[in-house]
């Protein structure tokens, strides 16, 4: 692929579908929005996102390298295949070939989990720029986590590498995850982790303005916490407790120098996670594992700048 030539990202999401033509410095040249509407059914959503990915190709001023595609859920990148991506109710999908054939296989396709995509994003032109060993940790309506060792995606056996968002730290009686287990660390550090920990706690506090709302939303936590509302301060405290798991057992595990937040709720306490992260992990890992290491907020904006990033990861391989 030329260094000049162009990338082309689509990111599907549950409720919207993110295009956007790259160049190597990451800037957008063009981009599109679309909705998923997956309720329309597996064709048509492929339908959209082919005539989506045709529209934008026709604004490049040069050269396309390839189309890199980021989609939640559980994914074979050898195979280009959706195993399962509950949000869509899509179990095997073959998203590659069937994008290719809708494409008249004009340009290489790539297929990853959304989170590797992002990993990928920051690492080509976001707040990863050469840092070869690096955790990219989002924080939004999941946890969503990926991590490069040397430069190599982490993707593991069964394509499920850093899946730490659903490992259980409460099995007996923790917070039910809509995977089925309890004490999910996504059910604390999250959007809907959020929520259900004001629910848990409510009645500790009954004279907290933010008890006192019916229903909540993460914005009314998150402005109830710059208030210093002492129930948003202990849900929010009960978030860092569960991210210090993950960070400092990631520091044990992979020894990155760096460590990106993002996610917009990651953004969003990013003033308040990575002083209280920094705190922890010192006091809670051996100073050799982490004496080079920062904690930085992402610099990728666009969720479809990532999966753009999967042609420049694989094109020149």
């Amino acid at each position: 692929m030329p260094h000049d030539d162009l990338a082309l990202g689509v990111d599907i999401g549950g409720t919207k579908i993110a295009l956007a033509l790259v160049d190597r410095k990451g800037e957008v040249l063009a981009e599109g929005r679309l909705p998923t509407q997956s309720s329309d059914g597996q064709v048509a959503v492929l339908d959209r996102i082919a005539q989506g990915i045709t529209e934008l190709l026709e604004q490049a001023d040069r050269p396309v390298g390839g189309i890199g595609i980021g989609c939640p859920g559980y994914i074979d990148p050898h195979q280009g295949i959706v195993q399962q991506a509950v949000n869509l109710n899509w179990h095997n999908v073959p998203l590659r070939d069937e994008l290719a054939q809708r494409l008249n296989g004009k340009l290489p396709i790539w297929l990853h989990k959304d989170a590797d995509a992002a990993t990928l994003g920051e690492f080509y032109v976001g707040a990863a720029q050469g840092c070869p060993d690096f955790i990219n940790i989002a924080i939004g309506t999941g946890l969503g986590m990926g991590a490069l060792v040397n430069g190599q995606l982490i993707v593991g056996s069964g394509f499920c590498g850093m899946e730490i968002g659903h490992i259980s730290l409460h099995p007996a009686d923790g917070r039910l995850c809509n995977c089925g287990q309890r004490g999910c660390i996504e059910m604390y550090v999250s959007g809907p982790g959020l929520l259900a920990g004001v629910e848990e706690r409510r009645s500790e506090y009954p004279n907290s303005p933010l008890a006192m709302l019916d229903p909540v939303s993460t914005e009314d936590v998150l402005t109830a916490a710059e208030r210093q509302d002492p129930l948003a301060s202990r849900v929010i405290q009960d978030a860092v407790e569960h991210l210090t798991w993950v960070v400092t057992a990631s520091i044990g595990m992979l020894n990155p120098a760096r460590i990106v937040l993002g996610g917009g709720l990651g953004l969003a306490l990013a003033d308040t996670l990575i002083p209280a992260l920094e705190a922890e992990f010192k006091r809670r890992t051996l100073p050799i594992t982490h004496r080079n290491l920062q904690i930085v907020p992402s610099q990728v904006q666009s969720s479809a700048v990532g999966a753009a990033a999967l042609v420049w990861h694989y094109a020149g391989k």
